[in-house]
């Protein structure tokens, strides 16, 4: 009888240097991978952050534009004002970062969306208090003011922890505005705080804005009888002609510097050009911590790569 020899064939497996080679390539692609998921989410961050930063500066600028373009002047009224714009006095934000510029302006308009949003409507309230009290009670001239602060939004007190730059857009609707006689008023700002009160929390526009620059562009006649455009800026540090700490609109004309004597007040504002800085919430919340003491210029520097800047040119109607 006779017996087949079975080979058995052995099982060959990697050697060592083959089991180096596969690991590095695979920790090569791992690393590659989160490079690229790094970046991915990096640019995602990016993104998020100039959108939110866009749709602030949107939403304040529009609103904004839309009350510049139907803002409320008359002319021969004496001493009154109609409109005036100063920069705060005490400087708001974190000690030792306080933003450049922190603008206000308060001005008569016909708001669209007085009575919120309610102009127009039929229903009225009756004489004993009934009916909608947000509905249309007649007139279309209303107080607006635009403030730039550093307060706790929720409670609007200064609580550190808690507070960031915040834009408040507080409307007077006609009514009010009539009633609390704001018309005719020689300080309009003053009478306009005492008779709005506080800011709240519901006048708040949006948040992050670091800092908030307004120029009008004024076309006047000078001393010898050219006609010129200029730009005045209202900044905190006023700085010859150009730059001025308030301007108003008096009811006998221009006064920068609330100077009614002045070249200018005989001309007329063509144009009102609107300047505001976006920080986002990561560059808020750093600056909070006031890292930055005793160097301006690495402050500078991180405003610069933390912040987006908006503009926009706002016509207005010459009548």
């Amino acid at each position: 009888m006779k017996y087949s020899r079975i080979r058995k064939s052995c099982a060959k497996g990697f050697t060592l240097a083959e089991l180096m080679v596969a690991m590095s390539i695979t920790l090569v692609l791992t690393l590659l991978t989160l490079l690229i998921t790094g970046t991915a989410i990096d640019t995602w961050k990016a993104a998020r952050t100039e959108i939110r930063a866009a749709g602030q500066a949107k939403i304040m600028l529009n609103a904004l534009g839309r009350d510049l373009e139907s803002m409320v002047t008359r002319l021969g009224n004496n001493e009154s004002q109609w409109l005036i714009a100063t920069t705060s006095e005490q400087r708001i934000g974190p000690q030792g970062q306080e933003p450049p510029n922190a603008a206000r302006l308060t001005f008569f308009t016909s708001a669209s969306d007085r009575y919120n949003g309610n102009a127009g409507s039929r229903e009225r309230l009756s004489e004993a208090g009934g009916g909608n009290r947000n509905a249309d009670q007649g007139g279309d001239i209303s107080a607006v003011s635009y403030q730039l602060d550093f307060v706790d939004p929720v409670f609007g007190n200064q609580n550190q922890q808690f507070s960031t730059f915040v834009l408040y857009r507080n409307l007077l609707d006609p009514n009010e505005t009539y009633n609390r006689s704001l018309l005719g008023r020689q300080n309009l700002e003053t009478a306009f705080d005492a008779s709005a009160g506080a800011n709240e929390l519901e006048d708040l526009m949006c948040e992050n804005i670091y800092e908030f620059t307004v120029t009008f562009v004024v076309d006047y006649r000078d001393s010898t009888g050219q006609d010129r455009i200029t730009k005045i800026t209202v900044m905190s540090s006023d700085k010859g002609v150009q730059t001025v700490r308030n301007f108003a609109i008096n009811g006998t004309g221009l006064a920068p510097n609330l100077n009614t004597r002045s070249e200018f007040v005989g001309g007329r504002i063509t144009a009102v050009e609107l300047a505001i800085t976006v920080l986002s919430d990561e560059g808020v919340a750093i600056l909070k911590r006031n890292p930055f003491q005793g160097n301006p210029l690495a402050a500078t520097r991180f405003i610069e790569q933390n912040s987006f800047r908006y503009t926009r040119s706002v016509t207005i109607p010459q009548g």
